[in-house]
């Protein structure tokens, strides 16, 4: 009997499956690196966010008349915009363009409404 026939159609499908194998982990790989910058990118937005936040926080006791401002980062920046009595909208961008802005809106108290509340307790 000869087998010579046979080794052929044997390599083509191992090929193929080793083919299949390698083009399915590059891609997996591939994904969990894009999750992974994604994911990076969030926390430093939000990390940005937190800084101006405090800085916004700084600002307000010195002049309650603040109205926004653009803080600079060396990763991205923050925009951040007065939309009624004491709320803020901080919106947060990197230089990268992998995630859209992030949009966050925060209500600052003012110490004498702090103040006021406390009493009525």
């Amino acid at each position: 009997m000869n087998q010579k026939g046979a080794i052929l159609p044997s390599v083509v499908i191992f090929v193929f499956l080793i083919t299949t194998v390698m083009g399915g982990t590059a891609h997996i790989y591939k994904n969990q690196m894009q999750q992974m910058m994604i994911t990076e990118n969030y926390y430093l937005i939000q990390t940005m966010i937190s800084l101006s936040k405090a800085e916004v926080q700084r600002q307000l006791i010195e002049s309650p008349n603040f109205k926004g401002a653009i803080f600079m980062f060396e990763d991205g920046k923050v925009e951040v915009s007065k939309t009624v009595t004491d709320s803020f909208t901080f919106i947060g961008s990197t230089k990268n363009t992998i995630l859209n802005p992030i949009k966050i809106s925060v209500f600052f108290h003012s110490d004498k409404e702090l103040d006021d509340r406390k009493e009525w307790n």
